[in-house]
């Protein structure tokens, strides 16, 4: 815990040198979602996700930190689980409209990696398998996306944001489930604010 706050204090302290600037974006996202190879209808479902970004160290380019949770339920051997999603995404952004100068609007295209912990529940509860372990597992993947800004005022602004996860090292196989291939869609809107 000491390292990470050392490594946020740092990070600071150099963002400070170069006159970066940070955004906080908060709201509702609604994740449409393929988590089975073999399912043919995706299901959807609303939450709530934040990003930190900060941008104006590199001319045009930022970097974005997000996290949502999606919850859903699926039948394991006629026994109903509650499975819990948690993405974690660091993306690189890139201004699309470098050569625009419109203060109000902002089109940015971002790629980057995810780190996806998954967990199922029952009644509440980390399920204990036979073995001894959890169903508590942290997966990698890739991410793609759009975001468009528009600012209300100088701090505050409107935010719409379409992502597409792939979920590429999905270790959920030793469940029963023989996918490695999962795909989460996540379409949101929230409230940007300027802190510095």
């Amino acid at each position: 815990m000491l390292r990470i706050f050392f490594c946020i204090v740092f990070v600071l302290s150099l963002l400070n040198r170069v006159e970066a600037k940070i955004n906080i974006s908060l709201g509702p996202y609604y994740s449409s979602y393929l988590l089975y190879m073999d399912d043919e209808d995706s299901k959807g479902e609303w939450s709530l996700g934040g990003e930190v970004g900060i941008t104006g160290f590199l001319p045009h380019i930022g970097l974005k930190l997000r996290g949502s949770k999606i919850r859903y339920d699926a039948p394991v051997e006629s026994v109903s689980y509650d499975f819990e999603y948690i993405p974690i995404t660091l993306c690189t952004s890139f201004d699309l409209l470098p050569f625009m100068d419109i203060h109000w609007f902002t089109l940015s295209m971002e790629t980057g990696f995810g780190l996806y912990l998954w967990k199922g529940f029952s009644d509440g509860e980390v399920v204990v398998i036979s073995d001894g372990g959890k169903m508590n597992e942290k997966d990698i993947g890739f991410v793609g996306g759009v975001t468009v800004r528009l600012k209300v005022n100088r701090f505050i602004g409107l935010e719409f944001v379409t992502r597409y996860n792939y979920i590429a090292s999905s270790n959920i196989y030793k469940y029963g489930y023989f996918d490695k291939d999962e795909k989460i869609w996540e379409n949101g809107i929230g409230v940007n604010f300027k802190i510095r």
